[in-house]
């Protein structure tokens, strides 16, 4: 998969209503958000990094706070829709044929790569979410609904199926949402000796495969 960064910059190459100095602006400071923080990146960095004038950072985009979630997270938000809905899992028929096991294993491996080489972009995600109450709403906002949609119907096709448990699907995405990430902070602070990446990823399928069973 190609990295957040690579989706974020396609997306505003082709944008027509961006200027080249817009683009520019918008890819520094996600550049600078996720190496810096948020909170510790200034609009004089910004214009340093894009080599612009810090006033023409205020004239397409006003306050620091306007460019992040007016600008940057909404075209975050599009590129990870176009990234982890598209084609999630095969089409119906695909799926009908798949046990949760099987669905596990074919979506998550590649997932969790992808999401462990982008930690510092789900940064400013983070960072953000716990520390501007006021932002919360906003950010959940970003989140793609049409991925949840998906979610929700391959859910209620595996309950129906009587091979997950009945609980509220939000709880569930919930729950394997935690342990991932978990598993994949865990990860990257080196908390595991482990040497087959293969392996710990297929304990956590049965991890999760056996937590959900009814």
């Amino acid at each position: 998969m190609d990295s957040i960064f690579e989706l974020f910059k396609h997306k505003i190459e082709n944008n027509e209503k961006l200027t080249p100095k817009m683009q520019d602006i918008l890819e520094a400071s996600l550049l600078l958000f996720a190496e810096k923080g948020y909170s510790n990146t200034s609009t004089k960095d910004i214009a340093q990094a894009a080599q612009v004038a810090e006033g023409t950072i205020f004239k397409h985009f006003g306050t620091k706070e306007n460019l992040l979630y007016a600008s940057i997270l909404p075209l975050l938000s599009q590129s990870l829709e176009d990234l982890l809905s598209t084609n999630l899992h095969g089409g119906p028929d695909a799926l009908g044929a798949l046990s949760f096991h099987d669905f596990l294993r074919t979506v998550l491996p590649e997932r969790m790569d992808f999401a462990g080489k982008n930690l510092k972009i789900w940064k400013i995600f983070l960072t953000e979410y716990l520390y501007q109450e006021t932002m919360r709403t906003n950010l959940r906002s970003l989140i793609p609904k049409d991925l949840f949609e998906e979610l929700n119907r391959i859910l209620n096709l595996f309950k129906e199926k009587k091979e997950i448990v009945d609980w509220p699907n939000e709880e569930i995405i919930r729950l394997i949402i935690s342990i991932v990430a978990g598993f994949i902070i865990a990860k990257s602070l080196n908390f595991s000796n482990a040497t087959d990446t293969n392996a710990e990823t297929a304990h956590l399928i049965l991890f999760l495969e056996k937590g959900l069973t009814p």
